[in-house]
C-alpha cells in the first residue's frame, strides 16, 4: 500500500516557473525605490512568501514603507509578463496526466494569481476544484494553515500527505504540519531545503512518481 494518498503541491517554483519572471521584475521595482539588491539575494529573502510580508520586509530594509501602490504595481507587471512569458515547470505535464494519486496545490498566492498562473501554463484543468490559498486561513506560510486546510478539505490526514515545495519556507510550513516534505531545488540551493526538513530533494520534476513510489 502505498505511504501517500494525498500529494499537495505548491504553485509558483512548483507547478509554474514564474519564480524568474517575478524575482527579476521584484529585483526591478526595488531598485526604482533605492534599494539594491542580487536575484541571489530575491531567493534568499523573499522566495516563498507572501506578498504582504514581502512589503513589510521591503519596510524594514528600507526604513519606510514602499509607495502605496507598490504591491499592486508589483501584481500588475507580473500579470502582465505572465501573459506572455510564463512557462509549466519542465516536465509537471507528463507528471500530471499519469498520476495515479490525489492531488491538489496550496500556496500563499491570492485564488486570482493561482487562477491566472495556472490557466496560462495549460494546468488548471488538472486542479480545478481543488486549488488551495492561504488567504483562506488565519496564517500564510511558513505557517501550516494552508496545508492542514487542504488536506482536510481534501479529506485526507497530514500523514497521508507529502507535499512538495521549492522554498525554505514552504518545506517548514509542510514539516510543521506533521507532513512528508519533497524538496523541489532546481532554483534553490538544495542544503537550504534540507536543512529546514525535507525528506527528499531532487531538481527533475519527471522523477516526482518515482520517488513517490520508492521512499
Amino acid at each position: 500500500m502505498n505511504k501517500f494518498n494525498l500529494v499537495i503541491f505548491d504553485c509558483d517554483g512548483v507547478l509554474v516557473d514564474s519564480e524568474r519572471i517575478a524575482n527579476a521584475i521584484f529585483l526591478e521595482m526595488l531598485k526604482e525605490i533605492g534599494l539594491f539588491l542580487t536575484l541571489e539575494d530575491m531567493f534568499n529573502i523573499f522566495v516563498g512568501k507572501s506578498t504582504a510580508m514581502c512589503v513589510e520586509i521591503v519596510k524594514n530594509m528600507l526604513g519606510k514603507a514602499p509607495p502605496d501602490n507598490f504591491a499592486n504595481e508589483f501584481e500588475q507587471r507580473t500579470m502582465q509578463a505572465f501573459m506572455t512569458d510564463l512557462q509549466p515547470v519542465q516536465g509537471i505535464h507528463d507528471v500530471l496526466s499519469k498520476f495515479k494519486l490525489a492531488y491538489c496545490v496550496a500556496s500563499n498566492s491570492d485564488h486570482k494569481w493561482l487562477k491566472k498562473a495556472l490557466i496560462e501554463t495549460d494546468l488548471f484543468p488538472y486542479f480545478s476544484g481543488k486549488i488551495f490559498s492561504a488567504t483562506e486561513v488565519a496564517r500564510s506560510k511558513p505557517h501550516p494553515d494552508v496545508f492542514l486546510y487542504a488536506a482536510a478539505k481534501m479529506g485526507f490526514s497530514p500523514k497521508e500527505c507529502v507535499v512538495i515545495e521549492d522554498t525554505p519556507t514552504g518545506v517548514t510550513a509542510g514539516v510543521d504540519a506533521g507532513m512528508t516534505v519533497f524538496g523541489y531545488a532546481e532554483l534553490m540551493n538544495p542544503e537550504k531545503l534540507q536543512a529546514v526538513g525535507a525528506s527528499v530533494v531532487f531538481d527533475d520534476m519527471k522523477l516526482l512518481p518515482q520517488l513517490l513510489e520508492t521512499l
